[in-house]
């Protein structure tokens, strides 16, 4: 019976990935994105068994490590409650690689090699400098209205950002394929926007040294995006070129919207954007996003028994960070409000006043009708659109199909 049981947690062991992430041991699920931060003598419980030791076996030598004996049983209970030793997933609720897997690690890391990151570099540099000395070129909310019709400017920009949004998205995939991390893509909110996801869950098998490419891809290729707008808007400005109004229109709405996006990642710290993710990786924590959310709650109202628990066996490190990044949190989500109030509302409110001028002058049937519900309905779904999907990431959380 023992030996069945052996052979049974072996090839459950056999599923989990353990890599060393400096201050502890990764344990993870690659195909159910499942991970989980232990000490070293856990990381040798399950690297014996995977080596085909039974569990008596890694509970001994788990214990030489500890320097004290190991409960291999409560261990183990520890990994099924994780669902480190859950089944595997049905092949059709796997996480998809799909087209990255066509591109080889050899090509995508040409993208992120030293010449690369210089160039990306660069980029961030011309940026900055032709808004510090060209202040005709800094962005205004109203560079988001470049076409005489308010609809064709957001129905433009509404496809070109979808564009640039999946190439920044791209950027995140194509670096973790360089590292041979295969990544899932999902449409998401953060606050009051709506955003592109790159689930890189299985980075914590990647030293994290090697993380900060990936986590900044997305930025750098933004940059060059930005960069390359600017500088035919002050090739133009220079008379080199005679840009076409709409076309210098166009990009002085590329500049503000991709800009929004870099400041964003940034301001946007504690809620888990790029900047939140390099933070992180820096600070050596493993979930600080919940703690941070925890440790705030507890200041600011009470914890529930579970959320008690939860803060409580969370890592020393986390909680230690999170009594002061809780600061940059309230920080960052009153940043985050002032970005809305200073450029997403008055937009915003600008269509909407267009709008209702429209509708109320136009003939119902008429193009100047539907072109202005067409505005009215984009706003509405602007305002109401983060709301739904937190609602509907809420239910998917509390099933247990959403981490």
């Amino acid at each position: 019976m023992s030996a069945i049981v052996d052979r049974d947690l072996r090839e459950r062991a056999a599923r989990l990935s353990v890599a060393f992430d400096g201050d502890a041991w990764i344990l993870g699920r690659p195909d159910l994105g499942i991970f989980v931060a232990v000490p070293e003598p856990g990381a040798v419980f399950v690297t014996t068994l995977q080596e085909g030791g039974s569990a008596a076996e890694a509970a001994r030598r788990a214990g030489e490590v500890a320097g004290e004996e190991v409960d291999g049983a409560d261990f183990l209970e520890g990994l099924i409650d994780a669902g480190l030793l859950d089944p595997p997933a049905p092949a059709e609720e796997r996480a998809p690689s799909g087209w990255i897997e066509g591109l080889s690690q050899k090509t995508a890391a040409r993208f992120f090699g030293r010449t690369a990151w210089s160039c990306y570099v660069a980029a961030a540099v011309f940026v900055v400098a032709v808004l510090v000395f060209t202040p005709e070129l800094r962005p205004s909310w109203k560079d988001a209205w470049f076409l005489p019709s308010a609809m064709l400017s957001v129905l433009t920009y509404l496809l070109a950002g979808i564009a640039f949004s999946a190439l920044h998205e791209a950027w995140h995939w194509v670096a973790g394929r360089a590292l041979g991390i295969p990544a899932t893509f999902r449409v998401s909110y953060r606050g009051l926007y709506i955003v592109f996801e790159t689930d890189l869950t299985q980075i914590v098998n990647v030293p994290r040294g090697r993380r900060y490419g990936v986590y900044l891809a997305g930025m750098a290729i933004d940059a060059v995006v930005v960069a390359v707008a600017l500088g035919l808007r002050l090739l133009d400005r220079a008379g080199v070129l005679a840009l076409p109004e709409t076309l210098n229109g166009f990009l002085g709405a590329v500049v503000l919207y991709r800009l929004i996006g870099i400041v964003w990642q940034w301001a946007a710290v504690p809620m888990r954007s790029d900047g939140y993710a390099v933070l992180a990786n820096a600070l050596r924590c493993y979930n600080l996003y919940r703690i941070t959310w925890l440790t705030a709650k507890a200041k600011l109202f009470r914890l529930t028994p579970a959320e008690a628990g939860e803060l409580a066996s969370a890592g020393e490190r986390d909680r230690r960070v999170a009594r002061w990044f809780a600061l940059l949190y309230v920080a960052g989500v009153v940043v985050m409000a002032g970005m809305f109030v200073l450029v997403a509302l008055p937009l915003l409110l600008a269509l909407a006043q267009w709008a209702m001028v429209r509708l109320s002058a136009g003939a119902i049937g008429s193009a100047g009708f539907w072109e202005a519900l067409a505005v009215a309905a984009y706003v509405v779904t602007q305002l109401a659109l983060p709301s739904l999907l937190a609602l509907r990431e809420r239910r998917l959380r509390r099933a247990g199909r959403l981490l």
